[in-house]
């Protein structure tokens, strides 16, 4: 979380259209909390993109198959099941064509996404965005706090939200510490 993953896939993508390549940009359908079909930084960049997910693999696929991308950028990948990310795989590898996940590792309870766990096992390399905890050090988890300011560390994985996600280290996740004691000096 605001590690600036969905503004690096727009300046990717810029980059690759202002060389006349064409992209196709992906985000997983799971993820509709600002668009449906569109990818947005809390910058306020924003661009249209098809919402992958089981049901349209085959669709996506053919697609692929069918356009001679230059480039594939997929946004929210952590959401993506084990099956859509195999069978991207296979069109990488097939169609010769780069594709560049973007997304979460581990989800508020400290444990891997499916997307995230599938790409770890499978991907050709990993560049990580990195962004900081209140405290200064890595922030390398998510906390997540309810609308009484309470810190849940239990539940479903997915959770769809932006303000109540607070980007700490891992001693401050341990904590359960979003943010700086009012006693801390």
């Amino acid at each position: 979380m605001n590690a600036g993953k969905s503004t690096e896939l727009l300046q990717i993508d810029h980059n690759y259209q202002s060389n006349n390549m064409k992209t196709l940009l992906l985000k997983s359908s799971v993820d509709t909390r600002f668009s449906e079909t569109e990818i947005v930084s809390r910058l306020g960049l924003k661009k249209q993109a098809y919402p992958l997910n089981d049901d349209n693999i085959n669709d996506v696929i053919n697609d692929i198959k069918k356009n001679h991308y230059h480039c594939i950028l997929i946004d929210e990948s952590q959401f993506l099941s084990k099956h859509v990310i195999l069978k991207l795989a296979d069109a990488c590898d097939t169609c010769d064509v780069p594709m560049m996940f973007f997304g979460l590792k581990t989800d508020y309870t400290g444990h891997l996404f499916e997307g995230s766990k599938t790409l770890l096992e499978i991907a050709d390399n990993f560049r990580e965005l990195k962004t900081v905890c209140w405290c200064g050090k890595k922030a390398t988890m998510n906390l997540l706090e309810n609308s009484q300011g309470e810190i849940i560390k239990q539940g479903s994985p997915i959770h769809l939200g932006d303000t109540e996600y607070h980007s700490v280290c891992r001693r401050h996740w341990q904590l359960g510490q979003a943010y700086p004691d009012k006693n801390d000096k």
